[in-house]
């Protein structure tokens, strides 16, 4: 029997590291949301 490999998602969270302080503040955020929009796009997508 052939196993199907799908195609994997990935996400890349990006925060402008110009501003002090900015990146630092917002990387826990930015993650939650880059996993929310990765769990989201693995439930809906179909292939």
């Amino acid at each position: 029997m052939k196993k199907i490999s799908l195609p994997k998602i990935g996400i890349r969270p990006v925060i402008d590291g110009r501003r002090m302080g900015v990146r630092e503040s917002l990387k826990e955020q930015t993650m939650n949301m880059a996993k929310a929009t990765a769990a989201l796009l693995t439930e809906k997508l179909r292939h």
